[in-house]
């Protein structure tokens, strides 16, 4: 069996209790008749003078009770408004803590929601800020690689443009000196060819020169030379070293007929000194020479 709601319990049991004080107040007492009026007066009169006064009295009570009644009936309407009206504050104020606690949970479930939102919301600015963090770090990497690229770049292009002029300053430097040596190699080859000209012309005058001084030389020892009819037709080749003054320094026979032979020899130390050129080049040709005496008969 279901339980009354307490409010209605309360409700009832106030309107039983204004019952009975209503009840109990009540005067069902009839007006006494006064003995001094009904000795004096007539029984008619009596009896109508009572039932006026009776019929006041029990207007009087029936308007006391009706007041009554209408006071319990205000009281109860009032206990019952002022109950709805408790009754309604209680709902209002269940649904305002029901709202509230609503409103609480929602505010918390709003609040987690937005610490979770803030949370993700910081994550999301963190892996945002490492994600910017690392762009900007590999947009530097990739300036500097640019940078050092470009920096490369200008050095090898500068190292090229150097290598470049220095192949070119070398080309032309091998180019002059090429020309140079072409120059003096005609030069050279001009100057060799008038040196071989010089030189042959003064060959020439030098083998004039030894021959003079070797006819010169043979001249010298014939006249040193002692000699009898034994030694013609025969001949003494002789090996002389002189020295740049004309002294005889030494004598070889090389072959020949050795009695002519050291008759010659002996007319080389004889004549001691012979004659020579003054000049280098025909002393040279003269300073060790062959000669072939023979004797004039």
């Amino acid at each position: 069996m279901k339980k009354m709601p307490v409010p209605l319990i309360k409700s009832v049991s106030l309107h039983l209790a204004f019952g009975v004080l209503i009840f109990a107040g009540m005067d069902f007492k009839l007006p006494q008749e006064s003995t001094d009026v009904a000795e004096a007066q007539p029984i008619i009169d009596a009896v109508a003078v009572d039932t006026k006064a009776v019929d006041d009295q029990v207007k009087r009570i029936e308007d006391k009770k009706k007041q009554q009644q209408k006071a319990e009936e205000d009281r109860t309407a009032d206990l019952e408004r002022r109950a709805r009206e408790a009754e309604r504050k209680r709902k209002q104020q269940e649904q305002e803590a029901i709202d509230i606690e609503q409103r609480t949970k929602r505010q918390r479930e709003e609040r987690k929601q937005a610490e979770q939102a803030a949370i993700s919301a910081r994550k999301k600015q963190q892996l945002e800020t490492a994600k910017a963090n690392a762009a900007e770090a590999e947009r530097k990497r990739k300036e500097l690689e640019r940078k050092k690229a470009e920096e490369l770049a200008k050095k090898a292009k500068e190292t090229r443009e150097r290598e470049e002029k220095a192949l070119k300053e070398a080309q032309r430097k091998k180019a002059e000196a090429a020309d140079k040596a072409r120059q003096e190699r005609a030069l050279q080859d001009q100057l060799e060819a008038e040196q071989a000209v010089r030189q042959q012309r003064r060959s020439k005058q030098v083998l004039t020169e030894v021959q003079k001084y070797q006819a010169l030389i043979h001249q010298a020892i014939q006249r040193q030379l002692i000699v009898d009819n034994s030694m013609k037709g025969k001949s003494c080749q002789l090996n002389i070293r002189l020295a740049s003054s004309g002294l005889v320094i030494q004598v070889k026979e090389l072959r020949g007929d050795p009695i002519l032979c050291r008759a010659a020899k002996s007319a080389v130390f004889k004549a001691g000194s012979l004659p020579v050129s003054k000049e280098a080049d025909v002393y040279e040709k003269l300073r060790d020479i062959n000669l072939t005496v023979e004797p004039e008969l």
